[in-house]
């Protein structure tokens, strides 16, 4: 197994990998109705090449290939003797057909769903997927709690939480209980950086997250895979022409340090005091080895300022 710096996440959570691979892909699109032995197989080939490089964190969510990517997971865990307790599962809840949903009952059947296809007796990690307006957080804390003292889940955890929603939370649940926040974050969108749900609630949610101890956890990390220099960027795409000076910009410190432009994207991420742990999306076993070697790559302040100019497109005065 290769060797990954690794971070705790939040103050209490278990110690992962700087890398982690996003599980949405891996299913290879299939469904629970058309899932065959092939595309079984190509998902324990990702798994052992995701363990060869020393990631430890796997992320899920139950409507992830319709549920057919934690089926996927479970024969990737039969498949490798004792893997189970060497690895960090997490997967996420309240996405239903066309609305949201956290409510309490449905928070408790939806963990029970994960767990039976997965194949295991516990979550280590459990995120709400995205915030439901129709949800008390008082209700949605009250679920947890009873997941937590039952054992079924190890640790709690949101995603897509904007500041205030996170406050909201925290209030029915103990102090520093919420151990990431799982958001879209790159150079490709760096509002995260800048911007809480409204622009007067001033500081970002990387600034909250740093104030209270909380791991963002960040998915398209490569911008949809426009960072990597490798898939063309839309003419309709409304930053175009920064994108296209932020791909330039990673070429050439790629270049110099004999790397992907995609891994220098990661390792922007991962330079960011935050503790940011990129996911890396893909189901090729070359893909997921690329992206975890750039937790070896350090950029300098003035490479990483660099970027950061490029994507936002103006200067820092």
């Amino acid at each position: 197994m290769s060797s990954i710096p690794t971070q705790r996440l939040g103050t209490t959570g278990p110690i992962v990998s700087r890398i982690g691979l996003g599980c949405m892909g891996l299913s290879g699109g299939a469904t629970p109705d058309n899932l065959t032995d092939e595309i079984i197989a190509r998902g324990i080939e990702a798994f052992r090449a995701a363990l060869a490089a020393g990631i430890t964190l796997y992320d899920h969510a139950d409507i992830y290939g319709r549920t057919a990517c934690e089926m996927v997971f479970k024969h990737c865990l039969n498949a490798v003797d004792g893997v189970r307790e060497r690895i960090v599962i997490a997967t996420k809840c309240g996405i239903r057909g066309g609305y949201y949903d956290l409510s309490t009952d449905y928070i408790l059947k939806s963990l029970e769903g994960s767990l039976s296809r997965l194949g295991i007796d516990y979550v280590d990690v459990y995120q709400m997927h995205r915030p439901d307006p129709l949800a008390h957080p008082r209700d949605t804390a009250k679920a947890l709690k009873r997941l937590l003292d039952e054992g079924l889940v190890k640790h709690i955890a949101v995603s897509n939480y904007f500041p205030e929603q996170l406050r909201a939370l925290e209030t029915y649940l103990d102090s520093r209980c919420i151990i990431s926040n799982q958001i879209s974050l790159s150079l490709a969108r760096l509002e995260p950086f800048y911007e809480g749900e409204l622009p007067w609630l001033g500081s970002g949610i990387l600034d909250y997250c740093m104030s209270k101890e909380i791991t963002p956890l960040a998915y398209s990390p490569v911008g949809k895979g426009w960072l990597t220099g490798q898939k063309p960027i839309p003419d309709d795409h409304p930053n175009k022409v920064a994108l296209e000076n932020t791909v330039t910009e990673l070429r050439k410190i790629a270049t110099d340090k004999r790397a992907t432009p995609g891994q220098i994207a990661l390792a922007w991420l991962l330079a960011h005091p935050a503790g940011i742990i990129p996911l890396v999306g893909s189901n090729n076993p070359e893909h997921i080895a690329d992206g975890a070697r750039a937790a070896t790559i350090t950029l300098t302040r003035e490479e990483w300022y660099a970027l950061w100019r490029a994507a936002r497109g103006k200067g820092v005065m």
